[in-house]
């Protein structure tokens, strides 16, 4: 019987976003970035080759949510690109009724940002990737409910940065998130993707103007 071991990877990886956020307050306030927020979309996994909303049926349901936070330090003189951590990942649900299972893929890893005009925002992150899957359904949760040995993960993403209030600002956006993972029962193989609208809070030193 599969055990959930969730509960550690969430605490690894709250360590890692504080050490993120104490880290770049370290480098500069003044060039200070961070961003936080929320997305939801459409995702899609895949176990083994096999799309999971089409092996379990026509009558589920699927909802997919994004979470994430970016910290770092920027823009570097006159060239309007920042240097970021980045903690985050998706959870896709896929339920019918009470009954559900839920794929939890993250991202660990640098990134950069950059503003062509100050306000747009080009984001490209890339790095380690885990998943901690898990059901209320012991059927499912042998089938599917594995952590992973690692994996690779990446997100890129296009928004509009609205600027309210001196160096902070909303951003709302698309994004694009792709994880591959191997998990630890069987070599099974299981990849997360997700296209979403997000809406995220950010503080940075405002980009200057490329040309």
């Amino acid at each position: 019987m599969y055990k959930y071991h969730g509960g550690k990877d969430m605490k690894k990886a709250l360590i890692l976003a504080v050490f993120l956020i104490c880290a770049s307050l370290a480098v500069s306030a003044q060039g200070l970035y961070l961003d936080v927020g929320i997305g939801f979309g459409k995702a899609w996994t895949v176990f083994d080759g096999d799309d999971v909303v089409d092996e379990l049926g026509s009558d589920v349901h699927a909802i997919a949510i994004d979470l994430g936070l970016k910290a770092g330090y920027g823009p570097f003189g006159k060239i309007p690109l920042y240097v970021v951590g980045e903690l985050g990942g998706m959870g896709h649900r896929i339920y019918k009724n009470l009954d559900y299972i839920q794929f939890n893929s993250y991202i660990i890893g640098p990134g950069v940002i950059f503003y062509p005009i100050p306000l747009i925002q080009l984001g490209l992150s890339m790095g380690y990737s885990y998943v901690s899957n898990q059901s209320n359904l012991s059927s499912l949760d042998e089938i599917y409910g594995y952590n992973s040995k690692g994996g690779f993960a990446y997100n890129i993403s296009a928004a509009v940065d609205l600027g309210f209030l001196g160096n902070h600002g909303t951003l709302i956006g698309i994004k694009y998130f792709n994880a591959i993972n191997t998990l630890e029962v069987l070599d099974a193989s299981e990849k997360s993707s997700m296209i979403s609208i997000f809406v995220r809070y950010t503080h940075r030193k405002k980009p200057p103007l490329l040309f």
